[in-house]
């Protein structure tokens, strides 16, 4: 159990930095992760703060997943199980996608994002979700 709470916290903590990180002005990969109609037409473009309100978001995943491992002794578990759930049905949402642009079931398919959505993206959702899911049911010790 403890290893699949480290597993899921760090993921979060990592994406939360990758997106602070571009809040902050970075363009390390911004190309690729963003979907597009064609390889220059991006479907929309996130500002400053939404890049931090993802960042932000990541975070308090990650916090709610470290809750799985009784950190928080003032807080009763159940409420982290259920927290938990969500955020796997989230990224179990996220994998599925708009049926657009993005997720397993998306119709553009010949753009970069396009291709790292279906080899790195929405496999990573659906591991996180996987991991969210398995931390929520198994019995804790």
């Amino acid at each position: 159990m403890l290893l699949l709470i480290l597993l899921n916290t760090a993921i979060f903590i990592l994406l939360s930095f990758l997106h602070i990180y571009w809040g902050l002005g970075g363009n390390w990969g911004m190309d690729a992760v963003l979907p597009t109609l064609s390889e220059s037409q991006r479907t929309f473009k996130p500002g400053i703060w939404m890049k931090f309100a993802v960042g932000g978001l990541m975070g308090v995943f990650a916090m709610i997943t470290m809750g799985n491992g009784d950190i928080f002794p003032y807080v009763d578990s159940g409420y982290f199980r259920y927290a938990t759930i969500a955020v796997g049905v989230i990224f179990a949402l996220r994998a599925m996608g708009d049926f657009r642009y993005m997720g397993f079931f998306k119709k553009a398919t010949g753009t970069m994002f396009a291709k790292n959505d279906t080899r790195y993206y929405s496999p990573l959702c659906v591991l996180i979700a996987a991991i969210s899911f398995a931390i929520a049911v198994l019995p804790h010790e």
